[in-house]
């Protein structure tokens, strides 16, 4: 099943950037992953845009706006990690 889904697009660098934002979403250690996700979904844009042949341009485009979204939702959490502790003191 997994193997035809990665064979339908011939974009590689989107499908990574999809791969990427997935595991960015895991709590605290996806951060490690949205700067990859931003990168191969550039490339995966920039591909679709050179060679119109190889598509996927939606897909990289979703995936950089998704990364987006992950970064805040990362940061908030890191940011959530250092207040609780302060908010017990008070």
């Amino acid at each position: 099943m997994s193997s035809e889904i990665l064979e339908q697009g011939k974009n590689g660098a989107a499908q990574i950037a999809w791969a990427c934002v997935v595991y960015s979403m895991v709590p605290y250690l996806g951060i490690l992953f949205v700067p990859f996700a931003f990168a191969f979904a550039a490339f995966g844009y920039a591909a679709a845009i050179r060679t119109p042949e190889i598509g996927e341009r939606r897909s990289a485009v979703f995936s950089l706006a998704m990364s987006v979204v992950v970064l805040f939702a990362q940061i908030f959490l890191w940011w959530l990690l250092f207040i609780v502790p302060e908010l017990n003191r008070h």
